[in-house]
């Protein structure tokens, strides 16, 4: 419970100013996020998603949650782009804007994402498989395998929930180790020089603040949809 309210804590504070780039739109209270439908990875680099009002539903679109709503309902979804109408699976789309808040599609499941950044850090739940030694003595073990004192391993798939981060520059997620955070911190020769000063477990239990640190030195710029730089 301590380190879910000091997470919590940090996320509060990654709100920073953002400065425009030539080419570029930042996030801003002028430039927010767009609410709608990332129906890819680039779709968020350039702040361009399938807005609401061109998904074809009898819902009502004026509701808070019609996105996220239709993504659970429907397997796919119909939508207008420049006159034409198409077809998108839920499964296949990367994400979407709700509210201000990003959600991944990822492991099969809508992941909010509570801090944005170049470096972004979300939970997800992941099935993750273990193996238990059958061992329940003669007679055919406590599996009934006919194995004796020790049968073969028996594996167990158990629901957990682990830390993953979001690369903003390459769209690239992996699980959120000290590790994978230093090949993103090396970007900032200085902020990555300070992070490996600490000792290791010092590394780890630091990660949220150097997530943040970094994101206020670097805060997220969007591509320009029509130059796509």
């Amino acid at each position: 419970m301590k380190k879910f309210l000091i997470y919590i804590f940090l996320c509060l504070g990654l709100v920073t100013p953002l400065f425009a780039q030539e080419d570029t739109l930042s996030i801003t209270p002028e430039v927010p996020l767009k609410e709608g439908v990332y129906l890819s990875f680039k779709d968020l680099q350039t702040n361009n998603p399938l807005t609401k009002e061109n998904i074809s539903s009898d819902a009502d679109k004026s509701q808070s949650d019609f996105i996220s709503k239709t993504l659970t309902n429907y397997k796919e979804i119909i939508f207008k782009y420049k006159g034409s109408q198409y077809r998108a699976d839920v499964s296949k789309i990367w994400g979407y804007c709700q509210n201000g808040t990003i959600y991944i599609n990822f492991k099969g499941q809508f992941c909010r994402v509570p801090m944005f950044g170049n470096i972004s850090h979300f939970f997800a739940t992941v099935v993750v498989t273990t193996y238990v030694s059958n061992y329940g003595g003669y007679g055919g073990g406590f599996y009934g395998g006919g194995m004796g004192m020790y049968g073969p391993s028996v594996p167990v798939k158990q629901n957990e929930t682990h830390q993953f981060l979001l690369d903003f520059k390459t769209g690239e997620i992996n699980e959120c180790t000290p590790a994978y955070l230093e090949s993103l911190l090396s970007r900032d020769i200085k902020l990555y020089a300070q992070y490996m000063d600490l000792k290791r477990k010092k590394r780890k239990e630091l990660m949220i603040l150097y997530i943040r640190r970094y994101n206020t030195n670097h805060p997220v710029v969007f591509m320009d949809p029509q130059s796509g730089q």
